[in-house]
């Protein structure tokens, strides 16, 4: 099944992640050119999300030792589309660069706000009708949990509507595209948060420090 997720952005959290304040220099036109997307993005963005839950099997343990001891397996994978990237990318080519890199800071925001929402509604599936606690999400990055496992999320979803392909160096591509693990089992305790940005190893993340303060 393939769930929708609302879009959900704000200008303060964007401006945030792009150092601009009001002190900035040309505080207005950063401003102008926000209110201008802002009415853009919905015309290019959909947030789509679809799961699994499978038998771990030894597949657990090869992702991440912290899910060596589940029965269980849920599968994730959520993408923005890639009308959204073709938008960045057409400002790019316009040499309209403020605009280009605006779009794509707003679109990392969309996913990362979306994978947030959409863990409510997979605890409310997985944890309230199923009655399997979850794990932390477990996500596929650079180095503590190798980026291949990221073709075997895709393996394991349903993809056929979300239509999403991998490349040779196991990057999802439309590229706003996120695929995770969560460990379940029906006798463990479901972790107290969803993200804990101690297990990625993207230390130049614009969003670590957010989720920080709240892990």
């Amino acid at each position: 099944m393939v769930y929708e997720i609302p879009l959900r952005f704000n200008k303060a959290a964007v401006f945030q992640q792009m150092h601009i304040s009001k002190d900035s220099n040309h505080y207005d036109e950063f401003d102008r050119v926000y209110k201008e997307l802002e009415q853009e993005i919905p015309t290019y963005a959909i947030a789509k999300g679809t799961f699994t839950l499978n038998e771990a099997a030894d597949i657990g343990r090869l992702i991440h030792e912290g899910l060596s001891e589940v029965s269980h397996l849920v599968y994730v994978v959520l993408t923005l589309g890639s009308e959204i990237s073709s938008f960045s990318t057409s400002y790019f080519e316009q040499k309209n660069f403020l605009k280009g890199m605006m779009v794509d800071q707003i679109a990392d925001q969309l996913l990362f706000n979306a994978s947030d929402d959409f863990y409510h509604i997979i605890r409310e599936e997985i944890y309230r009708k199923r009655n399997f606690s979850l794990t932390e999400r477990y996500c596929p990055d650079d180095y503590y949990i190798p980026i291949q496992n990221q073709a075997i999320i895709l393996e394991r979803v349903d993809n056929y509507e979300l239509d999403i392909s991998i490349t040779e160096g196991y990057m999802y591509n439309p590229p706003k595209t996120m695929g995770y693990v969560y460990g379940a089992d029906q006798n463990i305790i479901t972790a107290d948060k969803d993200h804990d940005c101690k297990f990625c190893s993207n230390f130049e993340c614009e969003f670590r420090s957010d989720f920080e303060k709240i892990c």
